[in-house]
């Protein structure tokens, strides 16, 4: 007699069913994340550091909005690599209320 070749005829459990299409809501929230959110995060962070950066403000500006690309990369790698769709949410949100803050507290030093 042969062995028997699929689980459930050898007395496991059933494997779990996921209904099609679960998933797919979660993953346009992460795009969303990612490119809204990311764009949040790299604006404040390049308000931030065109402050933050010594030099003229022309080329501290400059040099600021470059650094923000990158920024923007890292936050949108977070929205999808970060364990939960809240915990990518809480990420991006606290990275843009840093930077946020940082810009205000020293609103007075750029043009």
């Amino acid at each position: 007699m042969a062995a028997p070749t699929s689980p459930s005829a050898a007395g496991a459990a059933p494997a779990k069913r996921v209904a099609r299409g679960n998933g797919h809501g979660l993953l346009w929230a992460r795009g969303l994340l990612a490119l809204l959110g990311g764009y949040a995060v790299a604006a404040c962070w390049a308000a931030a550091l065109a402050r933050l950066l010594p030099g003229a403000k022309a080329d501290a500006t400059l040099v600021a909005t470059m650094a923000a690309f990158v920024v923007y990369a890292l936050a949108a790698i977070w929205a999808y690599a970060a364990r939960s769709t809240l915990r990518a949410a809480m990420g991006l949100l606290g990275a843009g209320a840093l930077a946020a803050l940082i810009a205000w507290l020293l609103r007075g030093n750029i043009a």
